[in-house]
């Protein structure tokens, strides 16, 4: 039943790149912004930076998703984050643009 292994996701379009990058970038100027101090090393000091709610334009299990539930999905072995281009491409890396 080898053979029967799929991706997770379909092949992502050169718009899902995009998307994927302005996300990044938001991310990135987010932090920025809120003056975070790295690193980041749980889920708790990672839940701390976005306020809750806070949406990202990708989706989780066929729905949109908020910041706090991506984060959640982070595990020990994911931490600590150095920066916040590292923090923006982990928690992406959740993301589905499907």
């Amino acid at each position: 039943m080898a053979g029967e292994h799929k991706l997770a996701h379909e092949e992502p379009t050169q718009g899902a790149i995009g998307e994927i990058e302005e996300l990044k970038i938001e991310i990135v100027e987010m932090l920025k912004d809120a003056a975070v101090k790295f690193p980041v090393k749980n889920k708790s000091e990672l839940a701390n930076l976005f306020p809750p709610g806070t949406k990202m334009a990708c989706r989780v299990g066929g729905k949109e998703t908020h910041f706090d539930e991506l984060a959640e999905t982070l595990n020990a072995d994911d931490f600590p984050l150095e920066d916040a281009s590292a923090v923006a491409s982990k928690i992406l890396s959740r993301c589905s643009l499907a």
